[in-house]
């Protein structure tokens, strides 16, 4: 989860589109991008204002319960798992963006981040909850190769990229086979 000032192009990413002769409408996916331009990436947003949130789940060493889910269940159980750990005034009325969701999804996590508001005595965080398309979406391109990095730093694979953007991670979240 990447949290941003604004919803807005992020003119960094169109500067690193420019510099590896890239065409303006270029999606950045970490793994369909070169080292080099993953290197490129990394270093142009080091500086740009952002926070980063991260759920690191085994999904081999899950309790039961999470392995009869089904992928929209599961992913709405950690998406707002990650929301409820941020603090109430920490997300307020941001707009959540996720990647290429339904309307049958985003409506069952609407109602099921609801819920686990009522039950906790907490407001619900987002002003919206919508879908968005990477393809044209800076900021969900930005969480892609967020994600990528971070995933790879997690499975030991490599940490160079993840360094880049460490001391923007607020929540760093492992889930174990106990669900934690």
């Amino acid at each position: 989860m990447v949290q941003l000032a604004e919803r807005a192009p992020i003119a960094q990413l169109a500067a690193v589109r420019k510099v590896f002769h890239l065409s303006p409408t270029f999606e950045f996916k970490y793994h369909t991008t070169t080292p080099e331009q993953k290197r490129g990436f990394f270093e142009t947003i080091q500086p740009f204002p952002f926070r980063v949130r991260v759920a690191v789940i085994d999904k081999l060493a899950l309790a039961k319960r999470f392995a009869a889910m089904s992928g929209q269940d599961f992913a709405i159980e950690f998406i707002i798992g990650l929301t409820l750990r941020a603090s109430d005034l920490d997300i307020a009325n941001d707009i959540l963006v996720v990647d290429g969701a339904t309307l049958a999804f985003l409506r069952a996590l609407r109602v099921k981040l609801s819920e686990e508001c009522r039950k906790t005595g907490r407001v619900r965080p987002f002003r919206k909850i919508i879908s968005g398309d990477s393809s044209r979406d800076d900021g969900l391109q930005l969480a892609d190769m967020i994600a990528g990095a971070a995933r790879h730093h997690a499975m030991g694979v490599e940490s160079r990229y993840y360094k880049r953007f460490a001391s923007k991670i607020v929540d760093w979240w492992e889930i174990s086979a106990r669900g934690q």
